[in-house]
């Protein structure tokens, strides 16, 4: 069995919900919003982003879009960790709050006003 990889969230899953709908266009209206970067520095340099909400421990990873790649890496997109995670197979929430896989297209949120 694997090790979670659960950290402390104290929100609800209407708290994830209402957030998936507010998704700012790029990472940097996260922290406009008070969220804090807790990137690793490879990561960030890749632009993948991580952000954390203080009041409630929610973890957000925001990607940047890779100029000229199609799909998802072609645009800007969130995942939201699952706190409750297990492994890859329920790794992120999609937008309605349910656990979903590593890769999948519901892990991949767009800012608002993305379609």
């Amino acid at each position: 069995m694997s090790k979670p990889l659960s950290y402390h969230y104290s929100g609800t899953k209407g708290h994830i919900v209402a957030v998936a709908d507010d998704l700012p266009q790029t990472g940097q209206g996260l922290i406009d919003q008070g969220w804090e970067e807790i990137s690793h520095p490879a990561q960030k340099a890749s632009g993948h982003h991580t952000y954390r909400e203080p009041s409630t421990g929610l973890r957000i990873r925001y990607d940047e879009p890779v100029k000229g790649a199609e799909g998802f890496a072609g645009r800007d997109h969130y995942h939201i960790l699952n706190p409750n995670a297990t492994g890859s197979r329920d790794m992120y929430l999609d937008k309605n709050g349910n656990p979903v896989k590593k890769n999948s297209r519901a892990s991949h949120i767009l800012p608002k006003g993305g379609k």
